[in-house]
C-alpha cells in the first residue's frame, strides 16, 4: 500500500516492533531490496539500535524532541560525543540473575508433562457439518520450574509460546499433566482460586492491560478483593502502597499515587504498576508474557533489572515468554525452543544459545544480531 504511488520517501515508524527475530531479518531484507529497486529514501523511526546499526547509513538520536547528536552510523556508534547516546548504546540488557537455589527435593512450581494444546477447526466440504478436524497448538510438552527458577520459552510467531502460557495459567483446556505448586487445575472458577494467587501474569502491552477506566488503588488493589477479603479499606491501601513502593513507584515521586490513573505514566511505569498487581498477592510463580517488547531499550533495561532484583529478594519463579534472544540471555536459568507447536530444543540457557544443536535455534541465533 505504502509503494502503490512509488514515493521517492518511505516513513517506516518502528516496522519491526513487536515482530520475532526471523520476521524481523526477512523486514530488513525487504526494506533493503525495495530501497534498491525503486531507488526511495527510507526514514526509519525505532528504538532497535540493532536495526539502526544494520540498515541505516545516517542516523540523528532524539531526546526530549531534540536532535541532540547525528552522523554517520559508524561514527555516532563508534564513538558516540553525547551522554544520552552513550546510555542508549550501554542499554543493552544484562545479565544479573542469581543461581537457582539449591531446595534439595522441593517440589517444582509448575510441572507439565505431555502437555498438548489443540483447537477444533472446520473440515472442509460437506463433512465439516459433522465433524470438525484439531489444530494442535501445543505438542507434548514437558517441563518444569523450580522454585527462584526462570524458564525462558523461545520462539517465532505462531510457535505456541502464547498458547503454552495461558495453559499453565489454566485458562485452556489441555491434554497431559500439569501442576502447579502440587495441584491440578480442576477447571472451576472457586476451586482453582488457591492456584490463582500462586501463579499471576504480565502482559505483553502496558497501554492496554490497564483499565483506563481504574484509579491505581483499584488496579493494584484488586487482586486483594478475590485472595483477601478479611482486609479492610485501610490494610488495602497499606498493602497497594508497599507493592509499589517495590517496583519503584512512591507518592515522593507521584503525589496521590493511588488516585492517578494509568494515562498518567510512562509505559515503563505502567508496566512497572502491572508488576506491582501480579506482585501483591504475594505468588510464587510470574508468567511474562512478552514483558519488555513495547518499551524502548532504556525502559526495557529497567523492567529487566526491576524483575531481576525481585526475583533474588522474594525468590520468585519466572515463565518469560519472548521472541528477543538478548531477553532471554539476560534472564533465563533454562530455555526451551519451540516451533510449530513442538519442543525442538531445551537446556540450560548457556548451551542453547552459545551451542545451539538445531538447526532452528541455529537460526534463531543468528537472526537475533547478537554481537
Amino acid at each position: 500500500m505504502a509503494l502503490a504511488c512509488k514515493p521517492r520517501l518511505l516513513l517506516a515508524d518502528e516496522p519491526t516492533t513487536a515482530l520475532d527475530v526471523t520476521v524481523r531479518a526477512q523486514i530488513l531484507s525487504l526494506l533493503a531490496d525495495l530501497q534498491q529497486k525503486y531507488g526511495m529514501a527510507v526514514l526509519l523511526i525505532t528504538h532497535d539500535l540493532n536495526l539502526v546499526r544494520r540498515f541505516a547509513d545516517r542516523v540523528a538520536v532524539m531526546e526530549s524532541g531534540h536532535i541532540v547528536e547525528h552522523g554517520a552510523v559508524e561514527a555516532v556508534f563508534g564513538a558516540p560525543q553525547h551522554a544520552y547516546t552513550r546510555k542508549l548504546i550501554d542499554s543493552h540488557p544484562t545479565r544479573d540473575v542469581a543461581p537457582v537455589p539449591d531446595a534439595g527435593n522441593a517440589a517444582p512450581v509448575l510441572e507439565a508433562q505431555g502437555l498438548r494444546v489443540s483447537y477444533p477447526v472446520p473440515r472442509p466440504g460437506i463433512a465439516g457439518w459433522f465433524r470438525k478436524n484439531a489444530f494442535v497448538a501445543v505438542q507434548g510438552a514437558d517441563f518444569r520450574i523450580a522454585p527462584g527458577e526462570t524458564l525462558g520459552v523461545v520462539g517465532e510467531s505462531g510457535s505456541g509460546k502464547s498458547t503454552l502460557a495461558l495453559a499453565a495459567l489454566g485458562l485452556l483446556r489441555h491434554e497431559g499433566a500439569l501442576s502447579v505448586a502440587g495441584r491440578q487445575w480442576a477447571g472451576g472458577a472457586r476451586s482453582d482460586r488457591p492456584l490463582r494467587r500462586v501463579m499471576q501474569v504480565v502482559f505483553q502491552d502496558p497501554f492496554s492491560s490497564l483499565s483506563p477506566r481504574l484509579t491505581v488503588e483499584q488496579i493494584v488493589g484488586e487482586g486483594l478483593q478475590v485472595h483477601a477479603p478479611e482486609l479492610d479499606t485501610a490494610a488495602r491501601r497499606a498493602r497497594s502502597l508497599a507493592a509499589l513502593a517495590d517496583v519503584g513507584l512512591t507518592e515522593a515521586q507521584f503525589p496521590a499515587l493511588l488516585d492517578r490513573y494509568p494515562h498518567e505514566f510512562s509505559g515503563g511505569q505502567r508496566q512497572r504498576l502491572a508488576i506491582a498487581r501480579a506482585l501483591i498477592v504475594d505468588p510464587q510463580l510470574l508468567v511474562l508474557d512478552e514483558p519488555t517488547s513495547a518499551l524502548d531499550v532504556t525502559i526495557q533495561k529497567q523492567v529487566l533489572g526491576l524483575l531481576q532484583r525481585l526475583q533474588r529478594e522474594r525468590g520468585l519463579s519466572y515463565l518469560l515468554i519472548t521472541h528477543d534472544v538478548e531477553v532471554i540471555r539476560a534472564m533465563a536459568h533454562q530455555v526451551i525452543v519451540m516451533k510449530d507447536g513442538a519442543i525442538l530444543e531445551a537446556g540450560p540457557v548457556g548451551r542453547v544459545l552459545d551451542a545451539p544443536e538445531h538447526p532452528y535455534t541455529q537460526k534463531l541465533v543468528a537472526a537475533a544480531l547478537l554481537e
